[in-house]
C-alpha cells in the first residue's frame, strides 16, 4: 500500500474484484494467494483484456482460432439466411473500411475494421448470444493481429473476407459457412507458422 501510495480501501476493492474473477482467494491464517488457472474466469472481459495487453499470449490466440472455427462459420451461415439489409450494409461497410486500411497502410485501423467485420457478421446472425461473443473476439483478435498482421498476404486476406461477404449477400448459408471456415483455417495456419505450433 505504501509502495503504490494507495489506501487500504483501494487494496480491498482490488482484491474483491480479483477474487470475483477467480484470480485470487483469501483464507484465514493462509492470507491472500493467486488461485490455480482452472479457477480463473477466462471469458471475463477484464481477464481477456489483461491477457491480450502487451506481448500477445500465443496460447490464447491459438485457442481463439479453435473457438472461432466452431462459432464463426455457423454465425456466417445463420447471417446468410437471416440478415437484414441494414446488417448486410454494416458488413459491407466494414469490408470497405478494411480495404481502405490496407490501402492507407494503417495498422490500427486495419485491426479495428477487421474486428468490426467479424462483429457485424455475429450481429447479422440475429442471435444475441452469438453477438455477445464479441467480448471474447475483440481483444483476442487484436492480440492475434499484433502477432500475425505482418505475415498476412493482403490479396488473399481481403479476398477471403470478400468471399464471406458475397456468400452472406447472396443468402447462401452453406457457402457462407464454407467460406468463413476457409478464412478461419487460413488464420490458424498463419498463427501455427508464427508460433511454431
Amino acid at each position: 500500500m505504501v509502495e503504490f501510495d494507495v489506501s487500504r480501501t483501494v487494496v480491498r476493492e482490488a482484491l474483491r474484484v480479483l477474487t470475483a474473477k477467480g484470480l485470487v482467494d483469501a483464507r484465514p491464517k493462509h492470507g491472500t494467494y493467486v488461485t490455480e488457472r482452472s479457477r480463473w474466469e477466462l471469458l471475463d472481459t477484464d481477464v481477456m483484456r489483461w491477457r491480450t495487453e502487451g506481448v500477445p499470449d500465443a496460447r490464447l490466440v491459438r485457442e481463439l482460432d479453435q473457438v472461432r472455427a466452431i462459432i464463426e462459420p455457423a454465425a456466417a451461415g445463420i447471417a446468410a439466411g437471416s440478415r437484414t439489409s441494414e446488417q448486410l450494409a454494416a458488413i459491407e461497410a466494414a469490408h470497405d473500411k478494411l480495404i481502405a486500411s490496407f490501402d492507407d497502410d494503417d495498422e490500427a485501423a486495419h485491426i479495428e475494421t477487421d474486428v468490426a467485420f467479424h462483429i457485424a457478421i455475429l450481429a447479422a446472425s440475429g442471435n444475441e448470444l452469438l453477438e455477445r461473443f464479441e467480448v471474447v473476439l475483440e481483444p483476442a483478435m487484436q492480440a492475434r493481429h499484433r502477432l500475425a498482421l505482418r505475415h498476412a498476404t493482403t490479396t488473399s486476406f481481403l479476398d477471403s473476407h470478400r468471399a464471406v461477404f458475397e456468400a452472406i449477400a447472396a443468402g447462401d448459408p452453406d457457402a457462407a459457412r464454407e467460406r468463413m471456415q476457409l478464412l478461419i483455417d487460413d488464420s490458424a495456419r498463419d498463427i501455427a507458422a508464427i508460433v511454431g505450433a
